[in-house]
């Protein structure tokens, strides 16, 4: 059978919450996009993420972008057609070895125009009952912060890049090049010509920067999503967006209903980029042997359900936007090690910004 090719002016591999931003920003640019990826739109780990927003890092390149990245979520996106920010507020825990580094942030945070307050001891029990915080922890909390639904925050990107954006449901097999130039992607569906290239499918992206030369190092991390029905009279509600940076726990209310959901950092590492329904009962114990500590309800709420899932890691730990040494017409944006989500407004802007100046020359 023959397959007919497929011609933008920049080529997206990877319909996860970074692509589609990108995307979404290069339409508003005026550029024709194709996106490829086999799963289709928010069909992989940006589909399974627990959506957390806030402007909070204790470090200030990563700081800078989730700040912006939760502006333009709190507006709605650009046009104001995304789903509304629950906002629940963002409470995050750090040691009180990093007090002194956590109110420069705040202050920092504060001259931008993001509310946010330290709360320890007292205040911080007052405040959040449903909490056990120790007082070797202080948090900063931004009431206007929270979390969203991941999903349908990809989806609403996608429409708003209207009909410049063209979803290539197939598999990216090797990028396409024509002397020293990437020039396009081939996929199971046949070939996508472009005149730049965005690698932002996660561990996915390694493979396809090798077929032009160019190490990507990253690996796959498991990731383990718990639901735990916290039943009555706790009010979900009332608990914020929780992230304690000491332990790698996280969790945040489930809609309206009586549920949390749940988290712990894995060590696992090379796991299929698979997302299938359900937890292991040896996840389940391990996130809630840590959570417990910070949440006690969640020590014997029954688990309501789940998702094991998976996001890529860098070496570093910081992810970037970049355009790698070697044949021109690339740019990649990956290794945000599962915290890509609250950027990805910001990340999208200066991706879209890298590929146009790379698609004009």
């Amino acid at each position: 059978m023959t397959r007919s090719a497929v011609t933008a002016d920049v080529a997206v591999v990877g319909g996860g919450i970074i692509g589609l931003a990108t995307a979404e920003r290069l339409s508003a640019r005026g550029l024709a996009v194709a996106v490829v990826d086999a799963a289709g739109i928010a069909g992989g780990a940006t589909g399974a993420s627990g959506g957390l927003v806030r402007a909070f890092d204790l470090s200030a390149s990563r700081r800078r972008p989730a700040a912006a990245g939760l502006d333009v979520y709190l507006r709605r996106g650009h046009r104001g057609t995304w789903p509304a920010v629950r906002r629940q507020g963002s409470l995050s825990l750090v040691a009180r070895a990093d007090l002194p580094r956590a109110e420069a942030a705040v202050a920092d945070l504060g001259a931008a125009g993001h509310q946010a307050e330290i709360l320890a001891g007292r205040d911080l029990a007052t405040r959040f009952p449903a909490l056990d915080i120790p007082g070797d922890l202080v948090a900063v909390h931004e009431p206007h912060a929270g979390w969203l639904p991941a999903g349908p925050v990809a989806h609403a990107m996608a429409r708003d890049a209207g009909p410049r954006l063209r979803l290539v449901p197939a598999r990216a097999t090797h990028l396409l090049t024509s002397g020293s130039r990437v020039t396009g992607v081939h996929t199971t569906a046949g070939p996508v010509h472009a005149r730049a290239v965005l690698l932002a499918a996660g561990a996915g992206s390694t493979p396809l920067a090798a077929t032009v030369g160019v190490h990507l190092p990253l690996r796959t991390r498991a990731v383990g999503y718990c639901l735990f029905r916290v039943g009555e009279p706790a009010d979900p509600t009332a608990l914020p967006a929780l992230v304690d940076t000491t332990t790698g726990a996280w969790l945040r209310p489930w809609g309206s209903d009586a549920l949390v959901l749940a988290g712990v950092s894995a060590q696992e590492t090379d796991v299929p980029e698979t997302v299938r329904p359900g937890v292991p009962a040896q996840e389940e114990e391990r996130v809630r042997a840590v959570v417990r500590h910070r949440c006690p309800l969640l020590a014997t709420a029954p688990l309501a359900g789940g998702v094991t899932a998976y996001d890529a890691m860098a070496p570093t730990g910081d992810g970037e936007v970049a355009v790698p040494a070697g044949p021109d017409g690339l740019v990649t944006a990956t290794g945000w090690n599962g915290g890509g989500f609250k950027a990805a407004p910001a990340i999208g802007e200066l991706a879209a910004a890298r590929l146009q100046e790379v698609a004009a020359r």
